[in-house]
């Protein structure tokens, strides 16, 4: 009898995907009480050659949209099709240890009605799965963090699952986990349950970086006109970087800037460089909360 669905949302990340993959098959839970739910949001890369290659040891379930539909309607998808009767979200660069779901699990039987958030620990090469320890770059206060966070099926359907309205990148998950804790539903952290969250860093990803933090500003200001109050204001406003934006924005329009930002990378001035990177980060992330305000939002729950 399956007791726990993992489920995972993929877009053209099968390189890393292979190993978060072969991880969680070589789990130190029961085989026949788990399964994973892989939904493809559409991908154009080597996705299903490598999940054809695949001999996986518990059960599996691949799926795929034809056409993209986001990560909100995506893992609505996955929450429909579970088993299980608690659901663990994880992220298709996530690599997780030997004992994740069983972590994961240990806590739902201690706890009831609880979600469980497990640790992060962010690593920009595979050479450092396994081997990094956690710094104060990783440390991570989301009441609901999809790259490695549980809860039970009955209070996701219960709240509507993923608001399928917040398309854009980010707080898609925050929004839920507001929801969950509204209904009644405690936080509690599990450190054991680990995963290292793969995240390249490097001036060639800085403009996808950049489109993904404008995204995530729109989102954040949807999410804070669903739900007008005080605590979702400071979550997606309240950033002590977002006081220096200005500077992101001239090291992104400004040579000179960028110079800075090439020697930062070059000599491997690495909390220069990311501390630089953070701040153009926060000038898009403003640029999409500003665009975001201007939009009325709808209300798309699971069904």
């Amino acid at each position: 009898m399956v007791e726990v669905s993992v489920i995972i949302p993929t877009y053209n990340r099968w390189w890393i995907l292979k190993k978060s993959l072969e991880a969680l098959f070589n789990q130190s839970y029961p085989k026949d009480k788990y399964e994973i739910i892989l939904i493809d949001d559409g991908s154009t890369d080597d996705t299903e050659t490598m999940i054809e290659s695949l001999s996986p040891s518990c059960k599996f379930k691949y799926l795929r949209n034809e056409k993209r539909m986001g990560i909100p309607r995506t893992r609505n998808r996955g929450i429909r099709k579970a088993k299980g009767e608690y659901i663990i979200f994880t992220d298709s660069d996530v690599v997780v240890i030997p004992d994740f779901i069983a972590q994961h699990m240990s806590y739902h039987k201690k706890y009831q009605d609880v979600i469980v958030n497990g640790e992060l620990i962010w690593v920009p090469s595979f050479k450092q799965i396994g081997k990094k320890r956690k710094s104060i770059f990783d440390l991570s206060f989301s009441p609901f963090d999809t790259a490695n966070v549980s809860v039970a099926r009955k209070h996701l359907l219960e709240v509507g699952g993923f608001d399928e309205d917040l398309l854009a990148y980010g707080w898609q998950d925050l929004e839920l986990g507001y929801r969950l804790r509204k209904a009644g539903v405690k936080c509690k952290k599990n450190r054991h349950a680990l995963g290292y969250h793969f995240k390249k860093k490097s001036l060639s990803d800085l403009p996808s970086l950049c489109e993904k933090e404008k995204m995530r500003g729109t989102s954040g200001a949807l999410y804070y006109q669903k739900h007008p109050h005080l605590s979702v204001r400071l979550a997606t406003q309240c950033n002590p970087l977002f006081l220096l934006a200005f500077i992101g924005k001239w090291i992104d329009k400004n040579k000179e800037g960028r110079k800075i930002l090439s020697f930062a990378e070059g000599h491997r001035i690495n909390w220069l460089f990311s501390l630089l990177v953070k701040l153009i980060a926060s000038h898009y992330y403003l640029m999409g909360w500003r665009e975001g305000m201007k939009c009325k939002p709808a209300k798309k729950l699971i069904k």
